[in-house]
């Protein structure tokens, strides 16, 4: 075996649309900008990890980063978005990490010039992908033709798995 042997740059994953999971949010940790309007000063950022759920690639880690600013027009609040499936967080809302782990988005995931993986951008979950996963987590009928499943069937289902112990977390949504 060689002593030193050069790998790609990343995990090998065609660029598309992934279902993820949020795994983890590592930070804030403080970096001087290299370039851009805030070149030479120091902002504070947060590091984003997700996790492809589904498919050839599941288990896959992809990193974002984004900084600590969370207003409006800012990364932050655009994940937030996605991770409340495309519900926009109400200004002055609060979060702990144990509030965002474990909720699903889609990302679009593209290799950068160096080889590693980026998510370009950070959708909300269609609710019928959302439904597919609590049916297959509850047992409980999905929607047949575009056509949503009986309220009733889905939410007994639903009842049952939190009263045998299921955590929020457990849940896609």
């Amino acid at each position: 075996m060689p002593f030193i042997e050069i790998h790609q740059s990343g995990p090998d994953i065609p660029d598309g649309v992934y279902p993820v999971t949020l795994v983890d949010i590592k930070g804030p940790k403080t970096v001087t900008a290299q370039r851009g309007p805030k070149a030479g000063q120091d902002i504070d950022l947060l590091d984003w990890e997700f996790a492809v759920d589904d498919g050839p690639h599941e288990g896959v880690v992809i990193s974002a980063t984004t900084s600590t600013a969370s207003g409006p027009r800012s990364k932050m609040y655009a994940y937030l978005t996605a991770l409340f499936n495309g519900v926009a967080p109400a200004i002055g809302a609060k979060f702990e990490k144990t509030d965002l782990n474990g909720r699903r988005a889609l990302a679009t995931i593209k290799k950068d010039d160096g080889g590693w993986l980026r998510i370009e951008n950070l959708g909300a979950m269609p609710a019928a992908m959302l439904s597919q996963r609590v049916a297959a987590m509850t047992g409980a009928p999905v929607a047949v033709d575009g056509a949503p499943a009986p309220a009733a069937a889905v939410s007994q289902p639903l009842r049952e798995a939190v009263a045998a112990g299921a955590q929020a977390s457990d849940l896609p949504f």
